[in-house]
């Protein structure tokens, strides 16, 4: 019998709850590997309401206190496609994406950290360098490519020459890799461009969302996995994506 029988629906939450309280507190990259499809799934779409029902409490908030968050990037991506594409790219592609960049890695392989290496240098580049978003094919986009591509050879010839010291430094310090992917997701759906001293201060309310599914994905790519992580991302963009159509 599955113990999860055991428990009432609200008694399920709240242990989910505990458990990614507990691993943000202690993070742990040699959690046990949960591989039953259905008990998998359906513990994702446990986490998916709970991350809905903390993103319905933060839009309260932040209509409660008038807070301006200025055009997301989302209006701005959609902005450049037709509604099928835009859901097409907020269901799918973007999360594929965006778990590839910051939590692929987060299971140490030369050939995931090269990969991981190769999106967020191009969207580094991208921002920082040329002031562009990811998406804009107009600005020294093969420049940016190349560039990226080579740090991406350079990472794995690296890191696959030296792979037992970078497996010994995920495994020392794990918890710092884990939360860097949390900060980075956060800061790399915030614009550059409209970022104010103000809103830098209220950096983890504004951004409270992409925190709390960078949280929750993290411990989901280490203890179910890599498909499920971006399973779990595409959920949470359902709601946001068609609010933006």
């Amino acid at each position: 019998m599955d113990n999860q029988e055991k428990f009432s629906f609200k008694e399920i939450v709240l242990r989910k709850i505990i458990i990614i309280i507990n691993f943000v507190k202690d993070p742990d990259n040699k959690l046990t590997r949960s591989y039953d499809l259905k008990k998998n799934l359906s513990a994702i779409f446990t986490f998916y309401l709970i991350h809905l029902f903390f993103l319905v409490l933060w839009v309260t908030i932040i209509f409660a206190a008038s807070i301006d968050l200025d055009s997301p990037p989302a209006d701005k991506i959609r902005e450049m496609m037709s509604p099928l594409n835009f859901m097409l790219y907020a269901l799918i592609i973007g999360p594929i994406l965006e778990e590839t960049t910051l939590r692929l890695s987060l299971v140490f392989k030369p050939i995931y950290l090269s990969i991981s290496s190769l999106l967020l240098s191009y969207i580094l580049i991208s921002r920082l360098g040329y002031g562009v978003g990811h998406l804009d094919i107009e600005e020294h986009l093969w420049v940016r490519i190349i560039a990226s591509v080579l740090i991406a050879v350079f990472t794995y010839f690296i890191s696959k020459r030296y792979s037992a010291n970078f497996s010994r430094f995920w495994d020392a310090n794990f918890r710092w890799i884990y939360y860097f992917s949390i900060i980075a997701f956060a800061l790399l759906h915030l614009d550059f461009a409209e970022l104010t001293l103000s809103k830098f201060l209220f950096f983890p309310l504004l951004t409270f969302p992409q925190l709390l599914s960078a949280i929750m994905s993290g411990y989901i790519r280490i203890k179910y996995g890599f498909i499920y992580a971006c399973l779990f991302h595409g959920m949470n963009n359902i709601l946001p994506g068609l609010s933006n159509l």
